[in-house]
């Protein structure tokens, strides 16, 4: 019989954690014919009552296992010690917050016998966020399909099932700044997304807030496109070629100046103004291509992506 890993990234969760053991449980009884199932329950080092939750829920059920990081490693971070971690033929990776559906893998798990290697779920509603935030992912998604080089599907999320030899090429790509969508992509195999309506969070609060999401779709669109750095290069080129035809211009005005310019241009105001401008313009590029930069150099620490303080119902 074919093992299926469950890995619930957890923060914080302590109200929403017994509800998702009771659904999921659920859950896992319909599929006991097909499937052996093994839960592993990340904890990004909560501060509440999540981990003594988390215990309990382990010391009744032998199938759910616990993991406590010695820090918050984030989210990214969390899943890279679930994947290691992870010994199932396959994995899904389903948020702690209830806002995804455990009453769906199922349907996943229906795809993944008919042979596909990755099931993603789209979104085709959004019921957790307010108009700003669905604007902004709706923008986040077009951009990143468009500067992408492997074409992330729009609208992807997290919440979905991963075969094992997807798992290994992604578990071998140890790379510190890290954007699970698009290394799941990237590796490629047989993919079939489904769409699901993202339920409301209930209980608790979300970390993913404007700025959060900010960062988050910085570091994909960092990470899977070198459009940031080509922009340099062609922005540098039209702006040579635009100077040198305003150059031309203003030499040209400033001795034969025409009749409806009756004082010829001086020079001072626009040579202050373009100064400005290329100092501001330079420094966003130096910004640019310092990320790129820094990245390469967290690369070459070679720091592990997570440390483990506790480990539960592990053999």
């Amino acid at each position: 019989m074919k093992v299926l890993t469950i890995l619930i990234p957890v923060l914080n969760e302590e109200i929403n954690l017994p509800i998702l053991y009771s659904r999921l449980t659920k859950v896992l009884v319909g599929l006991k014919k097909r499937i052996r199932a093994e839960v592993i329950i990340l904890d990004n080092c909560s501060e509440d009552s999540t981990p003594s939750i988390a215990k309990e829920i382990c010391s009744k059920d032998s199938k759910w296992k616990y993991v406590r990081y010695s820090r918050n490693f984030g989210y990214h971070g969390s899943l890279a010690g679930g994947f290691d971690l992870s010994t199932g033929d396959a994995l899904i990776v389903l948020a702690g917050d209830l806002q995804e559906p455990p009453e769906l893998i199922p349907q996943m798990v229906d795809y993944w016998e008919e042979g596909y290697d990755v099931v993603y779920g789209v979104l085709e509603e959004r019921n957790d966020s307010n108009l700003i935030k669905t604007l902004g992912a709706k923008i986040f998604y077009q951009l990143i399909y468009f500067m992408s080089d492997s074409k992330l599907p729009i609208s992807a999320t997290d919440f979905r099932l991963i075969s094992r030899r997807v798992v290994n090429a992604v578990n071998s790509m140890r790379e510190p700044d890290r954007y699970l969508r698009g290394l799941v992509h990237w590796v490629g195999f047989k993919q079939i997304p489904f769409k699901y309506s993202r339920d409301k969070r209930i209980h608790g609060k979300s970390i993913a807030g404007i700025w959060y999401s900010t960062k988050w779709a910085f570091n994909a669109m960092m990470c899977f496109s070198h459009l940031p750095l080509r922009a340099v290069a062609y922005f540098g080129l039209f702006t040579m070629l635009g100077t040198a035809v305003a150059s031309m211009y203003f030499i040209f005005v400033r001795f034969f100046p025409p009749a409806w310019m009756p004082v010829p241009p001086t020079g001072t105001t626009a040579i202050i103004l373009i100064l400005l401008f290329a100092i501001g313009i330079n420094s966003i590029f130096l910004g640019i291509m310092g990320e790129y930069v820094g990245r390469i150099y967290n690369q070459g620490k070679e720091r592990p992506l997570y440390i483990v303080d506790e480990k539960i119902n592990f053999k």
